[in-house]
C-alpha cells in the first residue's frame, strides 16, 4: 500500500541517534513556513530535530518503506501535530505527494540512506548475521522482488560473484559465491555465516568475516543502488527551485552515485565541495556513523 499508513502495529518507544546531526541542521537550515520531507524517516531522529528547530512551525512529511519504522516515528513524534507519515520508497515522492495540495513551498529533502538500529538488531528482519536461525529474507518491502534466500539458491555463481565483488569490494567473491552454490539450498542466515566464515579466518581482523557479504545481499534484495539512483532523478525533476537536497550515505558504492548524479546534474548547484563526515566525538558517541558521508546540493532550475 502506498499513503498513509495505517496505525495498526503497536511497539515501545525506540530512540534512534541521527547521524550527522549539526550538519544536516546547518545546511538544510529549516525555517517555519516550508515543508521539509524526510524521504527515509526512519525512527524519526532527524525529522525531529527539524521540528524542534524551526519551533514546529514547518510542516513535515516523513517516507519510508518499513511500516514498523514508520509505527515508530509516529510515536516518536506524536507531539507534532503538523507531521504526515507515508508508507513509500523516497523515489516514489512525486506520485505520493502532491505540491499544489500544500500549504506551503518545500524547502529541502533529506535522505539519510542507512540502515536504522532497530532494524538491523531486530530479529524481524534477518539484517543481523547474530541471528542465526532466522530464514533468510531480508526484505524491508513489499515491493521487493526476490528475499536473500532466493537470489543465494537462484542466481548463477557469477552473478553472485559480481554482486558481492561490485558492490562491497568483497575481494574471496568468486570464492564464495562458488562455496555457495556447492552448499544449495540455503535456508537460514547462520547457514550463509557459515559460508562466509570459510572464506578467511583471521583471528586479527576487526571486520567480521561475514559482514561484507550481508552488506551486500541486503543491497541486492532491497534493490538499494537502483532506487538511489532512480529516487535522486526523480526527487531532482520533482523539487522546485531554491529547494536544498541532502543525502546521507554509508559506503562507497551509495556515495559515488549521489556524487555523479549531483555533478551531472544541470538542476542543481553542489554547495559543499567535499562530503561532510561526522567528527570524532560523533564517532565515539554513535560507531555507526564512522562511514557517514553529507552531500548537499540546490535545485537552481
Amino acid at each position: 500500500m502506498i499513503g498513509k499508513i495505517p496505525i495498526i502495529l503497536k511497539f515501545k518507544k525506540i530512540l534512534h541517534i541521527p547521524v550527522l546531526l549539526n550538519e544536516v541542521l546547518e545546511w538544510l537550515a529549516p525555517e517555519a513556513g516550508f515543508v521539509y520531507i524526510d524521504g527515509t524517516l526512519g525512527m524519526g531522529g532527524h525529522s525531529r530535530a527539524i521540528l524542534e528547530k524551526t519551533n514546529g512551525l514547518a510542516d513535515l512529511i516523513g517516507i519510508d518503506r518499513d511500516l514498523k519504522s514508520l509505527e515508530i516515528a509516529r510515536q516518536n513524534l506524536q507531539n507534532y501535530s503538523n507531521c504526515q507519515f507515508l508508507h513509500g520508497r523516497f523515489s516514489q515522492i512525486p506520485q505520493l505527494i502532491n505540491k499544489k495540495q500544500l500549504s506551503k513551498p518545500v524547502g529541502g529533502v533529506l535522505l539519510d540512506l542507512g540502515i536504522s538500529s532497530f532494524q538491523l538488531d531486530s530479529p524481524v528482519y534477518g539484517l543481523s548475521f547474530k541471528d542465526k536461525n532466522i530464514n533468510l529474507d531480508m526484505r524491508l518491502d513489499p515491493w521487493c522482488t526476490a528475499s536473500a534466500e532466493k537470489i543465494l539458491n537462484d542466481w548463477p555463481e557469477k552473478k553472485l560473484a559480481d554482486l558481492f565483488w561490485d558492490i562491497a569490494d568483497y575481494k574471496p567473491a568468486r570464492k564464495l559465491a562458488k562455496a555457495i552454490v556447492q552448499n544449495r539450498p540455503l535456508k537460514t542466515i547462520g547457514e550463509f555465516v557459515e559460508i562466509c566464515n570459510l572464506m578467511h579466518k583471521n583471528p586479527q581482523s576487526k571486520i567480521q568475516s561475514a559482514t561484507l557479504p550481508f552488506m551486500a545481499l541486503r543491497i541486492a534484495v532491497n534493490e538499494e543502488m537502483q532506487e538511489l539512483e532512480k529516487g535522486l532523478n526523480a526527487i531532482i525533476d520533482w523539487l522546485e527551485p531554491s529547494a536544498k537536497l541532502l543525502v546521507i550515505s554509508f559506503h562507497s558504492g551509495e556515495d559515488r552515485i549521489v556524487k555523479n548524479v549531483f555533478k551531472n546534474s544541470s538542476n542543481l548547484e553542489n554547495l559543499i565541495k567535499k562530503p561532510l563526515m561526522p567528527t570524532p566525538a560523533e564517532i565515539r558517541k554513535n560507531s555507526r556513523s564512522r562511514s557517514a558521508k553529507l552531500r548537499v546540493a540546490v535545485k537552481i532550475l
